[in-house]
């Protein structure tokens, strides 16, 4: 009965938050919400479950945060040549575009909730102080998160630290990158302290936790440290990072009998939750047991095999939008590195059963991410022209009912242990002007997995492991090669400001592939990123029209 008066509440509070389109149209404060919403811990929680909700959706880490967002770098691109969606990713995008609005508005949003929140909750209406500033830093955990996501994507951008009451408190100036630094690290400080430990009995599955908090500041550091800000901030992310290393629960999936790595994203896509490497995920699972029953994401559709669905069969679908740059596949030793056959696709289904091979790399609309797959063969030695639909078998994806066609309940990794590693050794090769031993030893962990050998025992990589600017180049592909597909590629990309310079190339690898041809629509399509991209304007976004229009304070960026 309990469980299902949480649900009734949840779907209530979660009718509140995303009823509203425009987070400029909230009206947060009403009797309801303020004067006696907060008067519980079960009223907190639900009112947490808020919160991740919104980041859930697709205009958050359910979509466009995560994959419309990270397309169109040497990585991804939107793979439908006949029309110019997606324009964040081919560089056509506007201030007037839906998609760089609707992220805008969705991270707002999720602040303006969390700042109710903070607002309204009273140490008196908990049992203890540690359970109350637990659910503080939850809220100011998801705050800081959200902010670095526009920091990220825009620079500067309003800090607001209070709920929006009225119009006159929306009309905010952009703060300095400093001012919102500081802000994201003292709220993801506060969440080092308060949340709770993994082990902890106050942890729940699917949630934050204090050493999510501190990879997220190591990943903070790195990005002070690049541009556009360029403190040099290595140490403090070498210090997070180690925090998280040394307090030793964390580690990386392993297995004695196939892949860690493919286990991994198994256990993401419809297996058991494991925090051991996955520090935070958005776990639609999760959201789906405390009531909020109408969040899903995309991931494994649009960004995932692709899948002819065959509605009278009750096939899940896979619209595969997303198509993969030869260069990335070019990173990997497709011999040794058991990450290749997860992370990419090389094969197909169409609607009428039968199963294909990739035909090439420039198949633009079958060569997609694998990494986030719903469906794959059940004996991949069946995978030929004359193959039927028996040879496969469904990744349980929907652990609650049934297969939606369109959205799927695969988890979003949002911070992995891998990542951990690879930031630790990105910022010691900083810190001391090259790989330090534990730097390499991180590093290797992570080549280990995946098949491969140290870095240091090969005449073929010893000189890498010596140097600190080799060492870093072989970091820039080995970032792409594990944490491909996760978000991550545009952030890191700017932040080395390498972004213009691997477009050029990946542009030269496309008109160098040995099945290029210049009078191929589809060919040419996966060029406009590299041809559209302007380094004067394109290495953050405009600020959304609505939002220049409504808030007074606020001028549009130069070139917009």
């Amino acid at each position: 009965m309990k469980n299902s008066i949480y649900k009734i509440l949840a779907l209530l509070v979660i009718g509140l938050i995303v009823g509203c389109k425009d987070y400029l149209d909230v009206t947060p404060e009403s009797q309801f919400e303020s004067d006696s919403f907060y008067s519980s811990p079960q009223e907190a929680e639900i009112a947490l479950a808020g919160i991740y909700g919104v980041i859930a959706s697709d205009q958050g880490y359910g979509r466009d945060l995560p994959v419309i967002a990270d397309a169109g770098t040497d990585e991804t691109f939107y793979n439908r040549r006949f029309n110019e969606n997606w324009g964040i990713a081919l560089y056509r995008n506007t201030p007037a575009d839906d998609e760089s609005f609707n992220i805008w508005t969705n991270q707002y949003q999720a602040i303006n909730l969390a700042n109710l929140f903070i607002e309204s909750i009273e140490p008196a209406n908990f049992e203890t102080e540690e359970q109350f500033n637990a659910l503080l830093a939850e809220a100011r955990f998801l705050r800081a998160l959200c902010y670095f996501n526009l920091s990220n994507l825009w620079e500067e951008v309003p800090l607001r630290l209070s709920s929006s009451k009225n119009q006159e408190d929306n009309n905010e100036p952009a703060a300095s990158l400093a001012e919102i630094y500081e802000a994201i690290i003292e709220d993801f400080e506060f969440a080092t302290q308060n949340l709770p430990h993994p082990t902890d009995p106050l942890f729940t599955e699917g949630r934050a936790h204090k050493l999510a908090a501190h990879g997220l500041l190591a990943r903070v550091y790195l990005k002070m440290s690049g541009f556009p800000l360029k403190e040099n901030r290595y140490a403090e992310a070498l210090a997070h990072a180690d925090s998280v290393i040394s307090d030793g629960f964390h580690a990386l999936r392993t297995s004695n009998d196939t892949t860690g790595y493919e286990l991994l994203f198994k256990d993401l896509i419809g297996g058991p939750y494991d925090a051991r490497e996955v520090l935070f995920e958005i776990s639609f699972q999760n959201l789906r047991d405390i009531g909020l029953l109408d969040v899903d994401g995309r991931h494994g559709n649009i960004n995932g095999i692709n899948f002819g669905s065959n509605s009278t069969l009750g096939d899940p679908n896979g619209f595969a939008q997303t198509g993969v740059y030869p260069g990335l596949a070019n990173l990997f030793n497709q011999n040794l590195d058991k990450r290749y056959l997860w992370n990419i696709a090389t094969f197909k289904r169409n609607s009428a059963g039968n199963i294909f091979p990739i035909a090439s790399e420039l198949a633009i609309r079958d060569f997609c991410p694998a990494k986030f797959r719903r469906w794959e063969p059940a004996n991949f030695e069946d995978i030929a022209v004359d193959s039927d639909d028996e040879a496969f078998v469904e990744l349980e994806l929907d652990r609650v009912g049934e297969l939606n066609r369109n959205f799927t309940n695969i988890n979003f990794p949002v911070l992995r242990y891998s990542d951990v590693l690879l930031m630790y050794a990105e910022a010691a090769n900083e810190v001391s002007g090259g790989p330090t031993a534990l730097g390499l030893q991180y590093f290797n962990e992570v080549r280990n997995r995946a098949g491969l050998w140290n870095l240091e025992d090969s005449a073929s990589t010893s000189a890498i492991a010596a140097d600190q600017q080799l060492f870093f180049e072989e970091l820039v592909d080995e970032r792409s090669r594990e944490l491909c597909f996760e978000g991550l590629r545009r952030f890191d990309l700017v932040r080395w400001e390498l972004l213009e310079e691997k477009l050029i190339e990946t542009k030269a690898i496309v008109e160098g592939h040995p099945d290029f041809s210049a009078n191929n629509e589809d060919h040419l399509s996966t060029l406009r990123p590299a041809e559209n991209f302007n380094p004067a304007i394109h290495l953050s976004l405009p600020y959304p029209l609505v939002e220049v229009t409504i808030n007074q304070s606020l001028d549009q960026k130069d070139g917009w």
